[in-house]
């Protein structure tokens, strides 16, 4: 065979192996233009959604939520959307006599198209989830490059406070936390009438939201203007004083001992603890560098690399009202990750997290390097220290899973068949709180965690319904429930399976 004979031959064999080639470069190349920095974002926001909404909503279906904090919010709202006077008889408070939670009027027609806990959870993850969103515009602009902007996206949705937050019930001040990010952003941008809006999102949400927009402003005026920062402040301030000096106190009888009681050693009022950081500033260090806050800080810290220490101290003060409540606090929750309580706390380290980037990092590459370090940071302690299905933890129980006892509380639930006063465990109050009168056991009949120093609980008369996982009593409980069941105590037993009961009133 001559060679030129040959090469046609070879030619014939090697065509149909670079057009499939070529092809497969040409289908890369295809997919790369389409895969877009704004659609890994929008791909991981709803990535986060749809793991924590299924574990969230289990938690609900599966008892996996208590009265406090859950049942107090879905009463309450449920309550509002009913146009009923919200006192809330899970906590013996009017609702606006313990917070103040204007965004819960935005979410009561929610409960008009039949919301419930369910509905509270999902709609805290999706705002959870949203705050990537800001944090990637944020470092978009600080870093000038979309696609390495994703690294403190992505790696706040690993964060382990967040998901903590996200476990723990519905809590409305977790909400405040994407609208604050945006009011940073747009404070960066110089868009002042977007700021006020988000910015009055995040004032709805809850009163102590007020320190941290104070904080803000403080910090807006030391960067950007000092006219808008005086402005922010001072609606901060405002905003606080108007709720813990007025509306609270007008719905709890004038006692907002909430606040009295959350920092005793450092006084019992709002002057009284900044009186004593002024005077006594070494009881506020000891406090904060207790042993017992170290882990705090750490877990914090370490997720986002420890970068918000070196830079970033503007955006930081945003947190700092809220990390040093917490970590004077007497309530061991302030000072833990698992809690709402650092919700503020997660807006000041994130936004100080991307400002230290991108201004110890003014190189691309040494900013490329330090995404990485952040993303590895935030993946090892999402492993170690969250409740995702990535974590070691994942399995340790936090997560409610099908069980004999959850499906025995669903059928005891199902048995209450009126609108009429129930008594029900922790475990049980989120499913029957949409009534006027859901009562935590032994409430009434015995007031506990009722209102201020247990004061004015109603008479035992107005509950029907006794819906109870006896396996979480107490001696005391025990008695008082074969009590209620026996003779003459004007209950008797309707159903019975595993630990549950239910008991149904008999005459008056």
């Amino acid at each position: 065979m001559s060679s030129d004979r040959l090469e046609a031959v070879r030619a014939a064999a090697v065509a149909p192996l670079k057009a499939a080639n070529r092809g497969r470069r040409d289908a890369s190349t295809a997919l790369a233009e389409r895969v877009t920095p704004a659609g890994v974002l929008t791909a991981s926001v709803a990535l986060y959604v749809l793991v924590f909404g299924q574990l969230t909503w289990a938690q609900q279906s599966n008892f996996g939520t208590f009265g406090f904090d859950m049942g107090i919010y879905d009463q309450a709202i449920w309550l509002l959307s009913r146009f009923k006077n919200p006192f809330d008889t899970i906590r013996g408070l009017n609702y606006f006599g313990f917070h103040v939670n204007v965004i819960a009027f935005a979410l009561v027609p929610i409960y008009w198209l039949g919301g419930g806990p369910h509905a509270l959870y999902l709609i805290e993850t999706i705002a959870l989830a949203l705050g990537a969103v800001p944090l990637w515009l944020l470092a978009r602009d600080r870093f000038e490059n979309e696609w390495l902007a994703l690294g403190p996206a992505v790696a706040y949705l690993l964060f382990p406070s967040i998901e903590w937050i996200n476990w723990w019930h519905f809590h409305p001040e977790a909400l405040a936390i994407t609208p604050l990010f945006f009011a940073w952003w747009f404070a960066s941008r110089g868009r002042w009438w977007w700021f006020a809006l988000a910015t009055g999102v995040a004032l709805s949400c809850k009163e102590d939201v007020a320190l941290a927009v104070l904080a803000m402003g403080v910090a807006i005026a030391l960067r950007y203007s000092i006219r808008a920062g005086a402005a922010t402040a001072a609606v901060g301030v405002a905003w606080f004083v108007i709720c813990t000096r007025l509306i609270i106190p007008h719905y709890d009888g004038g006692q907002a001992a909430f606040y009295l009681a959350f920092n005793p050693t450092l006084g019992h009022s709002l002057q009284g603890v900044i009186a004593t950081i002024i005077r006594h500033p070494s009881r506020l260090y000891r406090l904060m560098v207790k042993q017992n806050r170290h882990t705090y800080y750490i877990q914090l810290l370490a997720p986002v690399a420890f970068l918000p220490i070196i830079g970033g101290w503007s955006a930081a003060l945003i947190g700092l009202p809220q990390l040093v409540i917490n970590t004077t606090s007497v309530i061991g929750y302030a000072y833990s990750i698992k809690f709402h309580y650092s919700s503020m706390v997660v807006v000041g380290v994130w936004l100080a997290t991307v400002e230290s980037m991108a201004r110890r990092a003014s190189r691309p590459a040494t900013r490329g390097a330090l995404v990485a370090v952040l993303v590895a940071c935030a993946l090892a302690a999402n492993v170690a220290w969250s409740p995702s299905p990535l974590s070691v933890h994942y399995r340790d129980g936090e997560w409610a899973r099908p069980s004999a006892l959850a499906r025995a509380e669903a059928t005891a639930v199902k048995q209450v068949t009126n609108g009429k006063g129930v008594s029900a465990s922790y475990s049980i109050d989120t499913h029957l709180t949409h009534r006027a009168g859901i009562y935590e056991w032994p409430n009434p009949f015995v007031p506990t965690n009722w209102g201020f120093a247990n004061r004015d609980a109603p008479p035992p008369s107005v509950v029907d319904w006794l819906v109870l996982d006896t396996s979480i009593d107490d001696a005391a409980a025990t008695q008082l429930l074969d009590q209620l069941t026996g003779p003459g105590g004007g209950f008797t037993i309707v159903f019975e399976q595993s630990t549950v009961i239910v008991a149904r009133r008999q005459g008056t």
